[in-house]
């Protein structure tokens, strides 16, 4: 979450809510820890981008 945050600008309630309006991927939980694969987070990064540049 901690390079989620510092990646995106976000707080972690705008990440979870984003999430939850599919305006975001869904982490991989494991335990009680949120981790995002590099490439999922890549490919969302990539579309809000193109589609802030439109």
């Amino acid at each position: 979450m901690k390079d989620i945050r510092r990646l995106t600008g976000f707080h972690p309630a705008t990440i979870y809510r984003k999430i939850k309006l599919n305006e975001f991927p869904a982490p991989i939980k494991i335990g009680s820890a949120s981790r995002w694969p590099e490439e999922v987070f890549t490919e969302w990064r990539g579309r809000a981008i193109a589609g802030n540049s439109e």
